[in-house]
């Protein structure tokens, strides 16, 4: 093949150029012929480059068996077109020539540090590998996206049902926008700061809301945006999950769990620039649990303050209906930003005993609500899922300072005072009733891969009548906590 094929082409293109401005009337349809030529012939170029270097890597006489260099492109016998392998800041990828086939191969990893002011018995201040993990993702004949995603950091192992190893494995199918099909495990689409990214947290660690929702689950759902992204929609069906669980197999009962969310940013297609990023959803679920998976409530330290008892004389089962309610919100204007949720979780629970009454049935009502605040002092556009890119990424050199990102938090987390009803037995000795947070922290994006998290957390605990705490637990005193990260994402 002549190699001056790109030469022929380009005289080919300003000759239709010259021709079209001597005889075009300069109406819309003329130039709209033009792109349209244009465009086939861009396609022709690509299609000879592409067949180029498949014949340098294949001379004549040294092609693969069964190839013709003759055949026409696209045919079973053909010189196969090369794809595309691209790197940078978003992972790499690798597509092929005619973008039908794509692979997006991304990694994060967070180094986390916990120091305790007070320390419990056993506990230790500590330094450990948060998550690990890595991203495959992409899509098969454009319409068909997939996303697996596995997590091997220090708090979590593999286990015969898979629910720590594998965070992700699903696909979409998505011919319109406004209505997509998504099944596999993958973020049960009920709470609204469980959709970010763990990489995108202005925290370590999320609020208290999001222990009781589910997180992770198996299910199939429809979901799609609508009227240019101002609403979004999700519904679908779940293996039963405890709050804040994640969950690979249904093993406690055959019943599954239903939940939809519904989200609004009414302005965000207007010109009403400080109303555009105002957003207004509410989710929730419904479902029947039995068996023994039982919810446990954590500090943001991550220090359990409850559970439910589960012993040799007395046991809690889940054994009822489940219903969840959440109403959820942010707004973003320049570069502050704020967030808010509140998650609501009635549950039907049954204490066992070996003593009178042995059997107890109850519906426990627990409560949590967040805000939280974030500022970013460099000038950035605040934002979420995804947080924007430093305007200007850190040097050596002092040219650019990274982005820097204040936040601040208010939370808490009540659990049903009917849980620590005398000789109910349903709270594990030492459990608190509430506890209550408050968190300010910065935030350095060095660059958009890199990028540092300092926090301080103080906790207070509140008890149910008659309740009091338990030297030596967690709840015996104020948690006071300063928490740092450093994280790479790719």
């Amino acid at each position: 093949m002549s190699r001056n094929y790109k030469w022929i082409a380009g005289a080919i293109i300003a000759t239709q150029l010259v021709a079209a401005s001597a005889l075009a009337d300069d109406t819309a349809d003329a130039i709209a012929a033009l792109k349209k030529q244009i465009e086939e012939l861009s396609a022709k170029v690509q299609q000879l480059e592409n067949q180029h270097q498949a014949e340098l890597q294949h001379p004549p006489g040294n092609l693969p068996e069964g190839v013709s260099a003759t055949a026409p492109a696209g045919s079973s016998n053909a010189i196969p077109e090369l794809g595309f392998v691209t790197a940078g800041s978003n992972g790499f990828w690798l597509r092929s020539a005619d973008s039908n086939f794509t692979l997006r191969l991304q990694g994060v990893g967070q180094l986390d540090g916990h120091y305790y002011q007070s320390l419990n018995p056993g506990q230790k201040d500590t330094l450990t590998i948060r998550r690990l993990r890595l991203i495959e993702s992409g899509s098969v004949f454009k319409d068909y996206d997939y996303f697996i995603q596995e997590d091997f950091g220090a708090l979590n192992s593999a286990t015969a049902t898979n629910n720590s190893l594998l965070q992700d494995a699903y696909v979409n199918i998505h011919y319109w926008p406004g209505f997509q099909i998504q099944g596999g495990k993958f973020k049960e689409l009920v709470s609204l700061e469980w959709q970010p990214p763990d990489s995108s947290l202005w925290f370590l660690e999320r609020s208290y809301p999001s222990q009781l929702v589910p997180n992770r689950n198996v299910g199939i759902q429809v979901h799609g945006d609508l009227f240019g992204g101002a609403l979004s929609y999700a519904a679908g069906m779940y293996n039963g999950l405890q709050d804040g669980g994640s969950g690979d197999i249904e093993t406690d009962s055959n019943s599954k769990d239903v939940a939809a969310r519904i989200f609004a940013q009414p302005f965000t297609n207007t010109s009403i620039s400080a109303l555009k990023g105002l957003g207004l959803g509410v989710g929730t679920s419904y479902g029947y649990e039995a068996g023994s998976s039982l919810p446990t409530f954590a500090t943001v330290g991550r220090q359990t303050f409850f559970s439910y008892t589960n012993g040799a004389s007395a046991s809690v089962l889940a054994s009822g209906d489940h219903v969840r309610l959440v109403p959820q919100g942010w707004y973003f204007w320049g570069p502050a930003g704020l967030f808010w949720e509140y998650a609501y979780s009635s549950e039907k629970f049954q204490l066992n005993k070996t003593i009178a009454p042995k059997t107890t049935r109850a519906f426990f009502d627990n409560a949590a609500w967040d805000i939280s605040a974030s500022w970013y002092l460099t000038g950035e556009q605040n934002a979420l899922p995804a947080p924007p890119a430093p305007l200007h990424p850190f040097r050596i050199d002092g040219s650019g300072l990274g982005a820097w990102q204040l936040v601040a938090r208010v939370g808490a987390l009540d659990v049903d005072p009917a849980a620590f009803a005398k000789k109910s037995d349903f709270a594990t000795a030492g459990s608190a009733q509430n506890a209550a947070t408050w968190s300010v922290g910065m935030n350095w994006l060095m660059n958009k891969n890199i990028k540092w998290l300092f926090e301080y957390d103080q906790t207070s605990f509140g008890f149910a009548p008659g309740y009091q705490p338990t030297k030596g637990t967690v709840a015996a005193q104020d948690e006071k906590v300063l928490m740092t990260r450093l994280q790479f994402s790719f």
